[in-house]
């Protein structure tokens, strides 16, 4: 494959992983959003069950609605999400205190919902649905898990905004090893330069300072030769 060729190919992938990293930013933003507002609307209804005891059954099994159907699938979505941009991104997933900052956040806010969040929701509506409506203990830890649920939310969206704290120690490593594209072949030489009359002055031999120009690039001995006899030719014929 050519040159021309090979350039062409980079030249139209470009485009392509740039669609594709604004396709998964835009599905990041619109998960983690919907995410951030489940938690909202779970901490209201919260609120509501504790204060209204006549909807207070309603309010927890809309809850359990909200978690089954919204908060577990957006709450993986968000997680899946975030780390294919990491790793498509020169952020990197692990190369930066925000972002690893940010995937335990995700990390820990799965957990809490999956594990403590809905077993609470699940447990208040039960309580209530013979009619019971003394609920007070639950109903607080309910609406204390689902501030910290938004607290978190909102500590991730300030680390997305303000992106603190700079690298990891394998963000620096990375940074200080130069790749191996960049690095010169062993042994290779620039192209031959063209003898010149500078290379004449002070006694010098313009067929001696074009042959050693020559020399100097790894072209075969015999292109290297006729290119020095005929640079030769040219300085001779020079004023």
């Amino acid at each position: 494959m050519t040159a021309t060729a090979i350039a062409s190919a980079k030249a139209v992938r470009k485009p392509r992983r740039r669609v594709t990293r604004q396709l998964l930013l835009t599905a990041h933003v619109l998960v983690s959003v919907g995410w951030n507002g489940v938690a909202l609307g779970q901490l209201a209804l919260a609120v509501t069950a504790a204060l209204e005891s006549e909807i207070r059954h309603p309010a927890y099994e809309l809850m359990h609605v909200f978690d089954r159907a919204l908060n577990i699938p957006l709450a993986l979505l968000t997680l899946a999400t975030g780390v294919l941009i990491s790793v498509r991104t020169p952020w990197g997933l692990l190369r930066h205190w925000w972002v690893v900052a940010k995937l335990a956040i995700t990390v820990i806010a799965v957990i809490f919902a999956a594990a403590f969040m809905r077993t609470l929701i699940v447990r208040a509506g039960h309580a209530t649905a013979d009619g019971e409506v003394h609920y007070g203990a639950p109903a607080a830890a309910i609406i204390t898990g689902a501030c910290l649920m938004n607290a978190l939310f909102i500590t991730a969206t300030f680390l997305s905004t303000l992106k603190p704290w700079g690298r990891t120690r394998r963000g620096l490593r990375a940074v200080r090893t130069p790749s191996t594209s960049s690095r010169p072949a062993a042994g290779a030489r620039g192209p031959a330069r063209p003898a010149t009359v500078d290379d004449t002055r002070g006694g010098g031999d313009p067929a001696a300072a074009t042959t050693r120009n020559a020399q100097s690039s790894p072209e075969a001995p015999a292109a290297t030769d006729q290119a020095a006899t005929d640079q030769a030719a040219e300085i001779a014929r020079l004023p």
